[in-house]
């Protein structure tokens, strides 16, 4: 992968921390809120698996996987995981000073089927204002648990992208919010 594609990708992400933290302030990056939602973490879930799904596409790219098999998320994330099965368990873990929460983005994603996360994403995107069997609308699965388990997903496949496809890239992937659990 081009040095100046991962430059882009690594741009947004550090735009979607930044933004995450800010909002910290009003809302605690802690599991007590998991629940809480805003039309500002609309937008950012919205931006945030937006990423995912383009750098996934590009990953695969890079991997030689065809048009036809990088149809959907599933297909693009199962390409990746099948090359790097490890990944699906790493973990990220929130540093200090937020609560310690422990993130597994890609633990749920198999053959058939998407994360809980990714199918909230689809939710919102489609039928924001549709009501689920839990009666909940569906713009408010925008909400801080979903949102830190996305932004935790994006970091994830950065490091691995740089690890992986861009060792050329001059900076290192460090997020102040997260480090990663490279359970190998």
């Amino acid at each position: 992968m081009e040095v100046m594609t991962l430059q882009m990708y690594w741009g947004q992400y550090r735009i979607l921390e930044k933004r995450l933290i800010e909002m910290s302030d009003y809302v605690m990056i802690s599991p007590k809120n998991y629940p809480t939602y805003s039309n500002q973490f609309i937008s950012m879930y919205l931006t945030i698996c937006s990423e995912i799904d383009s750098l996934a596409d590009d990953y695969c790219k890079e991997l030689g996987v065809n048009d036809k098999e990088r149809f959907g998320i599933n297909n693009k994330i199962n390409c990746i995981l099948d090359k790097y099965p490890k990944m699906k368990s790493w973990k990220c873990k929130t540093k200090f000073p937020f609560d310690e929460i422990h993130l597994v983005p890609f633990a749920k994603f198999n053959d058939n089927q998407s994360s809980d996360w990714w199918k909230a994403y689809n939710l919102i995107k489609h039928k924001r204002t549709d009501k689920g069997e839990d009666g909940l609308y569906n713009y408010q699965r925008a909400n801080l648990k979903n949102i830190l388990t996305a932004l935790s997903a994006l970091f994830i496949m950065l490091s691995k992208t740089k690890q992986e496809l861009c060792a050329a890239f001059p900076i290192d992937i460090e997020s102040k919010l997260f480090e990663i659990d490279f359970i190998m």
